[in-house]
């Protein structure tokens, strides 16, 4: 399933990934809608502009992924319903100021243990993780230090990349791989980068941060991505084990009436 982000754009959503605690929600929704989906269309789309979030055709696994900047393999005792339920939420803060990433997600927690009663903790679970190094041929990545904001554009076996630094890729490419990927490079800027691969077999999962996203590229004859970094980037990956923090469900309902 597509999500199509209207002011949250992807890099925003990977330095969340970042950044975000996981600090209990504090009261500030004023007015809060949840309905079932009816929408006929398979893609989702969130947008939140000056303390109004609205979603739809959601799931309540990407809420809980927005809210504590997670990703799949870290949520543990998840029922599947989260999976396959799809929801039309809209949620007004009383603040009608432009909001920061750190109040959206704080709008998410409060919406997710009120109207889902969700309630959660933290674990820490050893698990296979990559590093992310540089090559013995060196970095083959472009600088771009100058202006403000990290761009990602992904579709399937693509990743292109505006003034991202190391950390913001290394949670990239974690969401391709579906593991930790620590960033043990030492690089200091910010780079422009592509990166084009042959992706596991199975379907893609195609996320757009714009509605010009490209079409995926015909991944004929393109290496594995673990062979098309050090060819294409100058990086690799090494396998280790780390800690990983994982957020773990107690409970989540089915939502409230309005």
């Amino acid at each position: 399933m597509g999500v199509r982000f209207l002011k949250l754009t992807l890099g925003a959503i990977d330095m969340a990934l970042l950044s975000s605690g996981w600090a209990q929600p504090s009261k500030i929704i004023e007015v809060a809608s949840i309905k079932p989906s009816r929408q006929a269309i398979a893609e989702s789309n969130l947008d939140s502009v000056r303390g109004k979030l609205t979603a739809t055709n959601i799931t309540v696994r990407y809420l809980i992924r927005l809210a504590y900047g997670v990703k799949d393999y870290q949520i543990e005792r998840a029922p599947a319903w989260i999976d396959s339920e799809q929801y039309d939420v809209v949620a007004k803060s009383a603040n009608t100021t432009t909001a920061g990433l750190e109040e959206e997600q704080s709008m998410v927690r409060e919406l997710l243990a009120d109207r889902f009663q969700l309630t959660t903790h933290r674990d820490t679970k050893q698990m296979a993780v990559y590093s992310l190094v540089v090559d013995k041929s060196g970095p083959k990545l472009t600088p771009h230090n100058d202006g403000t904001g990290a761009r990602t554009r992904r579709a399937c076996g693509h990743l292109a990349g505006t003034r991202l630094t190391m950390d913001v890729f290394a949670t990239v490419l974690s969401r391709e791989l579906e593991s930790d990927v620590l960033n043990r490079t030492a690089l200091p800027d910010k780079y422009d980068l592509q990166l084009d691969w042959a992706p596991d077999s199975g379907p893609c999962h195609v996320v757009a941060d714009s509605q010009d996203s490209p079409a995926p590229a015909d991944p004929s004859g393109l290496p594995a991505i673990y062979a098309a970094l050090p060819q294409q980037l100058g990086l690799r990956l090494e396998s280790s084990k780390a800690p990983v923090e994982m957020l773990v469900i107690d409970r989540v309902e089915r939502p409230s009436g309005n």
